[in-house]
């Protein structure tokens, strides 16, 4: 396939070539960003490409001066292995039509390090041509001018366009025009209430249970009340050392019972039953979690010791001990059955593992973030090209190579889809490894081998929830904040709301919950709190009057 194709004639038109790089050799403070998005270009440029490329100018001994694209990414940082690996990725590369002439340095932070190296590496003006907007803000990085706009490109290339979902594409647009390419994997979990198959069978009842979860009217009392009567049963039973999960939790994030939402900014949010924007942790159901959580705290049924205790050591495959949470939360993705065994086989004993929704729902925001060109970019039809390797088919060894490393070092090849990762077991490997990257970082993950980690069919099942047709999908799909003239107010609200979160989720203030949740509100008021709001909620109005 890949002698097959001429990169300068299918993969970017003669046009686009001569857009983007007038675009790239621009200085970003000068350029016109309204030529740039429209993708006006001085007339004549095009013409000359177009004929170069038809006359066959590469094939007749012409060779393209030296290219070098610098690639920023978050992942594992730099790794012991990472310089062979990237020597490895660029002898492949100039295998690729349009790329003979490129080499690509890898630019790879921890989490921790990534945006504020991005940040530096901005201020001192140094190269940086393929960003990746992982760890970054990326309405904020479009603001500032950090991208280049790709809808021309994309229009022009129909294998690319065609490799992701329309809605995607417009996860990775901001106000109808493209800045990412957008990193591809399963696009919604589900959350699960995960039991002991033991603690289920003698003490609850599980259908009953099911239909209260799963109640597209339910609210907080009564998945309260359900849950308290499991917990009497089970302590009845096991003992008192048998605890659950504050409620407060479970109603200030996700991962829990708490309703579906958008993310707004930070902390800020939508109900997808609402056009309001709140703070997650000042929402009618939250105030109502708080009140019960501080209940449970007082009749035993949190841990005592809930604010310096760390969770995992009681959930999980902990929940057989004698001191434990009778349930846990997670996302995941597939049928209770497939969902039940596969935790049962994590955990060691037998799990009930029940959805708590029927269907998936695909928020306004993606994880997975993207790869995008910089405006500095000087050579954007390469960083393009790279992009397109890394999202395609075509390019499915030279990204399973950033991904897992070297065939016969970091892995071993069991056939053309499977491989045993040497250093780790798991879906992805970590710092500790001599080199692993995160494949949900660096493109396309249903083109990834699968190691010992995952899961025959989880591409098939993944591709499934993609593209059902019962999912509930955002109504805020390609809207971004512009937090510029409230962000001293955001800084401010969440100091306060790290304050006093957590004794207020844990219940452990017991009947000073009211007061000091006043107390919560009084600063948050005083910190900016109604700024933010009035801000938010005129963003989101805006977008969807449109």
């Amino acid at each position: 396939m890949r002698k097959a194709k001429q990169w300068l004639v299918l993969g970017l038109s003669a046009m686009m070539i001569a857009g983007l790089a007038a675009c790239g050799n621009q200085d970003s403070g000068t350029q016109d960003k309204g030529n740039q998005e429209s993708g006006t270009q001085e007339s004549g440029s095009g013409e000359a490409d177009s004929q170069e490329s038809e006359s066959g100018g590469q094939e007749q001994g012409e060779k393209e001066d030296p290219v070098t694209l610098e690639w920023w990414y978050r992942g594992n940082g730099v790794q012991k292995d990472t310089e062979l690996v990237e020597d490895a990725f660029n002898e492949l590369l100039k295998t690729y039509p349009g790329m003979e002439n490129v080499t690509v340095h890898f630019n790879c932070y921890t989490g921790s390090e990534y945006k504020n190296s991005v940040i530096l590496a901005q201020s001192a003006s140094q190269q940086i041509d393929i960003l990746n907007t992982v760890g970054l803000d990326f309405a904020e990085e479009v603001g500032k001018g950090s991208f280049l706009a790709l809808d021309d490109y994309i229009a022009s290339n129909d294998t690319l366009k065609a490799e992701l979902p329309d809605w995607l594409w417009e996860l990775g647009s901001i106000d109808g025009h493209t800045y990412i390419v957008p990193n591809y994997q399963r696009a919604a979990n589900m959350m699960y209430f995960i039991t002991p198959k033991e603690y289920m069978d003698k003490y609850g009842d599980l259908d009953a249970m099911r239909e209260v979860f799963q109640n597209e009217d339910r609210d907080v009392e009564t998945i309260a009340a359900t849950l308290e009567a499991y917990c009497v049963a089970v302590q009845a039973g096991e003992g008192s050392g048998k605890y659950m999960p504050s409620l407060g939790t479970s109603y200030s994030t996700q991962y829990g019972f708490m309703d579906r939402y958008d993310t707004i900014y930070g902390k800020f949010i939508k109900s997808i039953d609402s056009d309001k924007v709140e703070n997650i942790y000042m929402t009618e159901d939250i105030l109502k979690a708080y009140e019960i959580s501080a209940e449970w705290y007082k009749k035993g049924y949190v841990h005592p010791d809930i604010l310096t205790i760390s969770a995992k050591d009681y959930e999980g495959a902990n929940m057989m001990n004698e001191v434990s949470y009778i349930y846990c939360m997670n996302n995941q993705a597939g049928d209770e059955e497939s969902v039940s065994r596969y935790y049962s086989e994590t955990y060691g004993f037998e799990v009930y593992a029940v959805p708590i929704f029927t269907n998936y729902y695909i928020t306004n925001t993606w994880a997975a973030g993207g790869n995008g060109i910089t405006a500095k970019c000087q050579n954007p039809d390469k960083a393009m090209r790279l992009i397109e390797l890394m999202t395609t088919k075509e390019g499915t060894e030279l990204y399973n190579l950033v991904v897992y490393g070297i065939e016969g070092t970091h892995y071993e090849k069991l056939d053309d889809t499977h491989i045993k990762t040497l250093e780790y077991d798991g879906t992805q490997g970590g710092v500790d490894a001599s080199y692993a990257a995160m494949k949900w970082i660096m493109g396309n993950t249903f083109h990834a081998y699968l190691n010992q980690g995952c899961k025959d069919g989880d591409n098939e099942l993944a591709l499934e929830i993609n593209n059902a047709k019962d999912n509930d999908t955002s109504d805020l799909t390609g809207f971004s904040a512009d937090v510029t003239d409230i962000a001293t107010q955001l800084e401010q609200t969440q100091a306060v709301t790290e304050e006093y979160r957590m004794a207020l989720e844990s219940g452990a203030m017991g009947d000073d919950w009211k007061a000091y949740y006043e107390d919560y509100e009084g600063k948050m008021n005083n910190a900016g709190l109604q700024d933010i709001l009035t801000s938010l909620q005129g963003q989101v109005d805006a977008f969807k009057s449109k």
